[in-house]
């Protein structure tokens, strides 16, 4: 493996082959990156604070991964995911917990959320590692429904630091810095700092 490099995610399906074979290019438009590991997505769940009934909205489902642990948890999880290249993958993780998941083979901004989602939703996604795409998403999903209570991503520090210029303010949202997250807990790692934040509307 060259020198900075992370290995693939872990996991049985052909994606995963894929990735651990060299066939599958992460999309850079996309800003694309995987978990490495569901203990991540563990964490994650641990610093969203989901209360009994819950339901949450994850935008760039991937392989999975995420939104199968919060439906492993017991939450309702509507997964949105743009690539096809992963659908399968994504079908397959989320099978198991029937009609408490549901997954979006769509790009979110074609997606009816005042229509999906249930009152008092959380937003819980990895957004692209592209400070301007992240911040596109998250004003997209709060901006086109109520629904959306509150959120937490992980996205660029660069984002963090837009904020303080108030950059996200126009958006009507605020955005708190929780926790950091590591590069390398990412395939591809990530190029630049990461942080794990919360969102709210202001």
């Amino acid at each position: 493996m060259p020198p900075g490099a992370t290995a693939p995610p872990t996991g049985e399906n052909p994606v995963v082959a894929e990735l651990r074979g060299g066939d599958f290019r992460a999309r850079r438009d996309l800003g694309q990156h995987f978990l490495r590991s569901p203990g991540i997505a563990t964490r994650l769940l641990e610093l969203a604070g989901l209360h009994a009934g819950d339901a949450v909205l994850e935008v760039g489902a991937g392989l999975g991964t995420l939104s199968a642990a919060v439906a492993r948890a017991g939450h309702r999880i509507w997964a949105v995911e743009k690539d096809p290249r992963v659908a399968e993958a994504l079908c397959a993780a989320l099978e198991p917990y029937g009609e408490r998941a549901r997954p979006l083979l769509s790009d979110v901004r074609a997606v009816d959320l005042d229509r999906e989602l249930p009152v008092g939703t959380v937003f819980l996604s990895i957004l692209p590692f592209d400070w301007p795409l992240a911040f596109g998403i998250a004003a997209h999903v709060f901006g086109s429904t109520a629904k959306v209570a509150r959120g937490l991503a992980v996205l660029p520090a660069a984002t963090v630091d837009h904020t303080a210029a108030g950059d996200w303010f126009g958006a009507g949202l605020r955005l708190e810095e929780v926790d950091g997250i590591s590069r390398d807990d990412f395939w591809p790692q990530a190029a630049v700092p990461l942080r794990v934040v919360s969102i709210t509307r202001c």
